[in-house]
């Protein structure tokens, strides 16, 4: 009796997609190849050295990924953390969802949250009341319009476009509420605020991605058998009528699979692919026109002055978000993370200059801090931090599967539902397995 070979993926990429979609493919009984290279990184936050992202509810894959992969017994516990905005006069603002069912969670979430004034918190709530009625719908135009002149238009001020509304789309999407897409600003609002109650908890996960993903991701893939092959030179896809037909290794070995997946950026994938099918197809053409928003952030470590994790959200000052969170290696010291993205003016200023910045933001901000006890940890610059989400863009990021019959393609930039972030990169990953599974099984 003849025993039937599993079926072969090769994935190109082994950061977290990659290895996410090989994790899902060794689930069920794939034979998985990962080729890794130095420059092949995922971006989007979610390298390695990335902290780990503060979850909501709504994000499920991600939420679940956490659960059936091995977490070390060092990671501290997740904590629970509100919603906090700052005002421009130093009030802290918290938006706390209820308990309580259905529409009745963000109805009275809304009405209680002080951060917006009566008249903007009273003209949503009638605007969304109105949705849920069915009494109107949504304008069809949204991605075609910005999120800004859109909330205008529905009668939020400009005092709660930009002390609420801006640093929110901020820190989800990576956007400026002046840049971003009315229908990517109302689809991320609506999962996160507008869904099951326990959607818009927010969670803060200790460690970095590295940590909290990847470490555990790898030690499962050991028991499928999984194999990383780190390359010093590019390898060389070849193609043939009904797709690709392998991959030259850099010392003239060639490995083929049935099905082969992209997990790169947007950035290195098209200098793998021959010229006629970028000229051919307006699905790779188009992977030159997404563009990325980027980020810096400098970051402060010091004493433990409270236990508790915190996020900040700031409107009216140089930064855009302040993170505080605990480490598992060192839980009495707390580190301190002040980010900005897309903010040219602060792109501009010297490490210097940076540095003595973030330390008067946080006198400014954190009052009780113990200064003799703040030790500067550095500085990053990311050039890949976000995707730009303009109107229009959502008509350019790929679906997963591909011209190619046996390419299909993952990442966070791809056309998931999500801006890029790490629930995108996992539900693109999850999607990739799907297609493989039902294609072999069809």
């Amino acid at each position: 009796m003849t025993t039937q070979s599993p079926p072969t993926v090769l994935i190109l990429g082994a950061g977290l997609t990659g290895l996410t979609a090989a994790y899902f493919l060794g689930q069920q009984g794939y034979r998985v190849t990962l080729l890794d290279h130095p420059s092949w990184q995922d971006g989007y936050r979610t390298d390695a050295a990335d902290a780990a992202p503060m979850l909501f509810g709504c994000h499920r894959k991600t939420q679940d990924l956490l659960r059936a992969i091995k977490q070390s017994d060092a990671i501290l516990p997740e904590a629970t953390i509100p919603l906090a905005f700052r005002m421009p006069d130093g009030r802290i603002e918290t938006y706390q969802s209820t308990h309580l069912p259905g529409a009745l969670q963000w109805m009275t979430s809304l009405f209680s949250f002080q951060g917006l004034a009566w008249h903007d918190r009273w003209n949503l709530f009638s605007h969304l009341e109105q949705i849920w009625e069915q009494a109107s719908s949504l304008p069809t135009d949204l991605h075609n319009r910005l999120a800004d002149e859109w909330l205008a238009s529905i009668g939020q001020s400009q005092e709660a476009r930009e002390r609420i509304w801006s640093p929110l789309t901020q820190w989800l999407t990576g956007n400026a509420l002046g840049r971003l897409s009315a229908a990517v600003f109302v689809r991320q609002l609506s999962t996160v605020f507008l869904g099951h109650r326990m959607d818009a908890r927010l969670t803060c996960l200790h460690g970095s991605v590295g940590d909290r993903f990847i470490a555990p991701i790898k030690q499962a893939m050991e028991k499928h058998g999984a194999t990383i092959l780190p390359q010093v030179q590019i390898p060389d896809l070849r193609f043939g009528q009904d797709g690709i037909s392998g991959i030259r290794l850099s010392d003239g070995s060639q490995l083929r699979a049935q099905w082969y997946v992209a997990a790169l950026s947007h950035l290195k994938l098209p200098a793998l692919l021959p010229e006629h099918l970028l000229t051919r197809y307006a699905y790779f053409a188009q992977l030159g026109e997404l563009q990325t928003v980027p980020e810096i952030a400098i970051q402060f470590s010091a004493r433990a002055t409270t236990s508790h994790p915190r996020l900040l959200l700031l409107a009216g000052r140089p930064f855009h978000q302040l993170t505080i969170t605990s480490t598992s290696h060192r839980p009495h010291i707390l580190r301190y993370r002040l980010s900005a993205i897309s903010h040219p003016p602060l792109m501009e200023v010297d490490d210097r200059e940076l540095t003595a910045l973030g330390r008067t933001e946080l006198r400014t901000l954190v009052p009780d801090i113990e200064h003799d006890t703040l030790s500067f940890e550095g500085i990053s610059r990311h050039d890949q931090a976000a995707l730009s989400l303009n109107p229009g863009t959502a008509l350019i990021r790929p679906i997963q599967q591909s011209p190619v019959k046996n390419l299909v393609i993952a990442g966070a930039w791809t056309d998931t539902g999500w801006p890029a972030n790490i629930e995108s990169a996992i539900v693109s990953a999850a999607r990739c397995a799907e297609i493989i599974a039902g294609t072999m099984r069809g």
